[in-house]
């Protein structure tokens, strides 16, 4: 039996919630690709936890805690960072792979370790439950079994690109508050793919990511996230214009020039 009193979490559903009905009640919002076209900003009725009990008892699998929260606090289906999150069924027929653990899902590969064990592939939905349709051919899944439970994580369709991480993101709850965070903020994330790469939060969480970066790729898809914003601040440009690593001072000057700095 749940018991879901945890205020840290009760307090992210709420901000989720409200940065939603924040959406929903902007025009400029409306006009959103998959708002228009899917969700409108509209959100089930949440679900009762009985049926979070009754649905993990048939599956034999325990969803991970943020996505019950999720689900009983803010909404069963509706808005969401891409298409719509279909709404919650206790009663959906489960498939066998569900209650297995991804090989592909057990660890966070660069791109090359990836080709290397794997090369082209299926969409691994091993372990997963279906989010929504991203940007091109990219499906956000969230991880239920296995090692990396409870996180997000990006498919391509094709099979053309290894499994994407969404930064910043370690559990549904914060993927979800990173991109209302990130649209109400007015960054540019869209196409939604913008969104799928690049880091969170404002020019200092930017700066912060940078420095704690563990490899180079990473530390270059943060520099180019600096142009989600609408203009450079002064902190942000001091910060661009220190970095002189040869294999970094070109991104940092690109970043530079698109504010035609």
């Amino acid at each position: 039996m749940y018991e879901l009193n945890d205020p840290v979490l009760l307090e992210q559903c709420a901000r989720i919630k409200t940065m939603i009905e924040k959406a929903a009640q902007n025009p400029e919002y409306q006009k959103n690709y998959y708002a228009k076209l899917y969700h409108h900003w509209e959100l089930s009725p949440p679900v009762q936890l009985w049926e979070i009990e009754e649905f993990e008892n048939k599956s034999g699998v325990q969803l991970p805690i943020e996505y019950v929260y999720y689900l009983t606090q803010v909404g069963r289906g509706g808005a969401a960072p891409g298409t719509f999150f279909r709404d919650f069924d206790a009663n959906e027929n489960i498939d066998s792979e569900f209650i297995m653990v991804s090989e592909e899902l057990s660890s966070e590969w660069t791109e090359e370790e990836f080709k290397e064990l794997y090369e082209e592939h299926d969409v691994p939905e091993d372990g997963t439950i279906c989010l929504c349709a991203m940007d091109l051919t990219f499906i956000a899944y969230l991880i239920v079994t296995g090692p990396m439970r409870g996180r997000v994580v990006y498919l391509d369709y094709d099979g053309d690109y290894p499994p994407m991480w969404p930064k910043g993101s370690p559990d549904f709850l914060t993927w979800c508050e990173n991109f209302y965070s990130e649209l109400l903020a007015g960054y540019d994330i869209r196409p939604i793919w913008k969104f799928m790469w690049q880091e969170p939060g404002d020019d200092s969480a930017l700066i912060c990511a940078f420095q704690n970066a563990e490899d180079i790729e990473y530390q270059k898809e943060v520099l180019y996230s600096f142009c989600k914003f609408k203009e450079l601040s002064k902190k942000a440009q001091q910060f661009l214009k220190s970095i002189q690593e040869p294999e970094l001072h070109e991104e940092a000057a690109e970043v530079l020039e698109h504010f035609n700095l």
